[in-house]
């Protein structure tokens, strides 16, 4: 490896969903390749407590306001000297505006803009203007930006890691035992018996995720199979409660199991028959790889840059989206077939196994590749 880097991450947001999980599981593996990684954030950012938690140093800084945005530019020119961070990695418009400027003022050889949503892009200030260069999550992200008129060689890929369960580090034979027994454990705790079919989905509950299609999708289903249950773990109030009024309404209350945000939920998919997640719009979805690492079969619609998280037709099946019929035959080929879900389960296991891309070692490669590429077309050669 070259020289480590001294990396300042920013990022806005108090929230703490898929954008956040990636910045924290990325600057663990970068840390642990021997990188230096500091964040700034706003204070109260649930992901500034969780990195404070984990060691690294965490500069706060209030990012709301014409006002706070000024003083803010001042203050991370200032960082950024004092600090002399190699690379300054912005993440959202707020802090992109504010840190981008601010590091550019403050002589950082490298600034990068990171994109990890599939939304429309309305202003290239924070792609174009501010930062060297742009790192996203997916190809079909990264297509989003070329067509908005960013430059493609000034676009990079790196895929989100999947952090695996601990057993995975057996040898096959072990791990899939273990997985196994964990399997029985954890159905035995959510009250599942073992001739029940479980169709799982874990994501925060926000319209886009699809849940209501998949709602809609597998209630004839349920009315079809007594012994069918589907459990959603996930929070978000306004969209719990329309839920819980759908199930009523399609009958199926008592086989839909709203469990609302779980700990752990690597393990809970353990107890999944089935990975089901219909969502409208996903930039890439480490939760797909998160299923596979533990043998579950996925459906899911082909949107945005999940068919570059999974293996369409091996350990997932994928319907268009807004095509209610075809979620459902997808979702009936696996409730209907135990030796195709073992099969897909199987392939899944396997395939991540062996997708290095989705490791942290390959993630920090990535990263690593880009930053030190960027550097040097920036004139500042190997660092």
């Amino acid at each position: 490896m070259d020289k480590p880097l001294k990396i300042l991450h920013t990022e806005a947001a108090k929230g703490f969903g898929g954008q956040e999980i990636y910045i924290y599981r990325h600057m663990l593996a970068m840390r642990e390749r021997g990188h230096d990684v500091s964040l700034l954030c706003q204070p109260g950012a649930r992901l500034g407590e969780m990195a404070r938690e984990a060691g690294f140093t965490v500069h706060a800084l209030k990012m709301g306001g014409l006002l706070r945005m000024l003083r803010g530019i001042w203050s991370v020119s200032r960082l950024v000297r004092r600090h002399t961070y190699d690379v300054v990695n912005t993440t959202s418009r707020r802090d992109a505006l504010i840190a981008a400027a601010g590091a550019r003022l403050g002589g950082a050889p490298l600034v990068v803009r990171s994109r990890h949503l599939m939304s429309p892009v309305n202003s290239l200030l924070t792609y174009t203007g501010l930062p060297h260069r742009v790192l996203t999550v997916s190809s079909f992200v990264k297509q989003l930006l070329v067509h908005r008129g960013i430059a493609d060689d000034r676009i990079g890929i790196v895929p989100p890691i999947a952090v695996p369960p601990q057993w995975s580090q057996a040898t096959s034979d072990d791990a899939w035992q273990c997985l196994q027994d964990t399997r029985a454990e954890v159905r035995r705790e959510l009250g599942f018996s073992d001739d029940q079919v479980v169709v799982g989905c874990v994501a925060v509950l926000r319209e886009a995720k699809g849940h209501a299609d998949l709602l809609r999708a597998i209630a004839p289903l349920c009315r079809q199979h007594p012994n069918l249950q589907l459990v959603i773990v996930g929070d978000g109030a306004p969209v719990m409660e329309r839920l819980t009024a759908l199930r009523a309404e399609l009958g199926i209350a008592g086989q839909v199991h709203l469990l609302g945000y779980r700990l752990g939920a690597c393990r809970l998919m353990t107890a999944f028959d089935i990975f089901a997640l219909a969502s409208h719009k996903e930039a890439a979805g480490t939760v797909f790889l998160e299923a596979a690492y533990v043998g579950v079969p996925i459906v899911a619609t082909r949107v945005g840059g999940v068919p570059e998280m999974l293996v369409e037709g091996s350990n997932a099946l994928l319907a268009p989206l807004g095509d209610q019929a075809a979620l459902t035959a997808a979702l009936q080929t696996l409730v209907e077939q135990p030796e195709r879900r073992r099969q897909m389960g199987q392939a899944g296991w396997d395939w991540m196994r062996s997708a290095h891309r989705f490791t942290p070692t390959g993630h920090t490669e990535a990263t690593e590749y880009y930053y030190h590429q960027w550097l040097k077309e920036l004139g500042h050669g190997k660092r």
